[in-house]
């Protein structure tokens, strides 16, 4: 499943994120906590320093996002 797919309503936000105009752990902790868990489900391995997690995340979106055709 793609993220385009898996958070289709939610993808204004996920835009917003990837393009660095919002904190999506701020803005949106549930969706965040929903995003990480699905990377992790994905085999992505996070470092525990919340702040490169983080970078991390939004460098996986920011692809996934691209390579789907979402305009970020």
């Amino acid at each position: 499943m793609t993220i385009a797919e898996k958070f289709k309503k939610d993808i204004n936000i996920l835009k917003s994120a990837a393009s660095g105009e919002i904190y999506l752990d701020v803005k949106s902790p549930k969706l965040f906590k929903k995003l990480r868990r699905f990377y992790e489900n994905e085999g992505v391995v996070f470092s525990g320093e919340p702040l490169d997690d983080y970078d991390i995340l939004m460098d996986y979106l920011s692809q996934d996002l691209q390579s789907e055709g979402v305009v970020v």
